[in-house]
């Protein structure tokens, strides 16, 4: 078995943000020019809708896909304000875009079954429908990445841990999950799996998304069950809170397993400054943004891949290299 301390880059074919309207000013890729000029031939609005706008990754996610826009020209990029995975939010914002009669609609459904008839809507009129991570079998294109090789190599990573750490199984474990959104289910599945076969009780599975709720359920499953020495966060943003329970209660770090998804700046700073976090299977935020676009294009003027997908890299505090290359994406663009 390979050892929990060597480095390991998973490669995988494998989000959520702020309610603003960002509209690009270039009018041609080489960026000249203004969008309400004569010189751009043809102008596209896209509309970016995810339901967990909280989400410190998908923050950037968003900046990275209006720059990349702004950088091609010609192109506008609504984005939504939902989070918590509220559908009546939502479902506000969508409509207002099929009102409008966007280009193209790129969206991770809350309840994809409540937003069938928008769908609907929308490419009968002509806008394109575009799916983040959830597939549609009516879909124009895609966006996203493989959450479930991600959450594999995941429970492959948790695997050699547990081995070496905890090879009797005497510990008990936390998963967050998000049971309104079974496209990101997979992230934490095989995590469950693993621990139940390794004897390892999962003592909490709740949904969570966010550091507060992370934080509380660690905090919760601590004072009921001391020997709680794992938690996988549905996201980096849950893990990160259940972290900061871990420390408060002055559990020895070396002794913890605390991951999550998405490669949040503050899970990569920890990895890097080896300062509690175990692992985080990160999505290269700018290139996923770009993508955001990019895809959405390729349905409108039906050249180019769209439903192109951004790979993952499992990394751990031996993977320096790979977390400053990831950290760049939140130095590039302001807060």
């Amino acid at each position: 078995m390979q050892s929990f301390s060597k480095s390991r880059r998973l490669a995988t074919v494998t989000a959520t943000i702020i309610a603003v309207a960002l509209v690009s000013t270039a009018c041609s890729p080489g960026g000249s020019g203004n969008s309400a000029n004569a010189s751009c031939e043809e102008e596209y609005t896209i509309g970016f809708s995810h339901p967990a706008s909280e989400a410190s990754a998908v923050k950037v996610v968003k900046e990275a896909a209006a720059a990349h826009a702004e950088e091609l020209g010609c192109i506008t990029v609504l984005l939504d304000n939902t989070s918590g995975m509220n559908l009546e939010t939502q479902r506000s914002t969508l409509e207002s875009w099929v009102t409008q009669k966007v280009d193209a609609i790129v969206v991770l459904p809350v309840d994809p079954a409540a937003l069938e008839n928008l769908r609907e809507k929308a490419q009968s009129q002509g806008t394109k429908w575009l799916t983040y991570v959830a597939s549609n079998p009516e879909e124009d294109g895609t966006v996203g990445f493989d959450n479930e090789t991600a959450g594999k190599d995941m429970a492959a990573y948790l695997g050699e841990w547990v081995a070496e750490k905890h090879p009797d199984g005497d510990i008990t474990a936390a998963v967050t999950t998000a049971t309104p959104l079974p496209s990101i289910q997979p992230r934490v599945l095989p995590a469950i799996s693993l621990l139940e076969s390794s004897g390892i009780d999962v003592v909490s599975q709740q949904d969570c998304a966010a550091q507060d709720c992370g934080l509380q359920l660690a905090e919760d499953a601590l004072r009921a069950h001391p020997n709680l020495r794992v938690f996988i966060g549905l996201n980096d943003d849950a893990a990160l809170g259940a972290l900061r329970a871990f420390q408060n209660a002055k559990v020895d770090l070396d002794e913890v397993f605390v991951a999550g998804f998405d490669g949040a700046e503050e899970a990569l700073v920890s990895l890097r400054d080896k300062t509690g976090y175990t692992a985080s299977s990160a999505i290269p935020t700018i290139e996923l943004g770009a993508s955001v676009v990019d895809n959405a294009i390729a349905t409108i003027t039906g050249d180019g891949d769209a439903s192109k997908q951004t790979p993952m890299f499992l990394v751990n505090p031996s993977d320096s290299e790979k977390i400053a290359e990831l950290l760049k994406a939140y130095t590039t663009f302001a807060k």
